[in-house]
């Protein structure tokens, strides 16, 4: 399949649900905790699509691209921790930390190996003879 912009790309895809997806369960959330950790967990999920998406649109510049992924990658390992903190306060259940956490993890690998394939084409002479 041939990438055109930044919806193609599978991890955007999955980075975009599980955004929504966090959204949702966050809302459930009692009020009063809405200020720190629903607004952090929100802001950490939210921002891996959008760096996605921002490398993306730097995509003919790999190392723009690539940096832009590890801020992606960093703010999806930051949505784990702060699912753990709202499982360690007991807002969230056993079932939803794991469902999330194994997500989230499943993402970053994959976003991981688009940084190593990235980093493989960039630096191989045969595929970018311009140096």
């Amino acid at each position: 399949m041939l990438v055109k912009q930044a919806e193609d790309l599978v991890i955007y895809q999955i980075a975009l649900r599980l955004s929504k997806e966090i959204h949702e369960l966050t809302g459930k959330i009692l009020v009063h905790w809405k200020i720190n950790d629903v607004g952090q967990i929100r802001r950490s999920s939210s921002s891996v699509p959008s760096n996605v998406a921002e490398g993306f649109g730097q995509r003919f510049y790999p190392k723009k691209f690539i940096h832009f992924l590890n801020i992606a990658l960093g703010s999806s390992d930051e949505t784990k921790n702060h699912l753990r903190s709202l499982f360690n306060k007991a807002h969230i259940k056993n079932e939803q930390i794991d469902h999330y956490e194994n997500q989230y993890k499943n993402l970053s690998i994959k976003i991981l190996n688009l940084i190593n394939y990235l980093r493989k084409k960039h630096d191989n002479p045969a595929t970018n003879p311009v140096k």
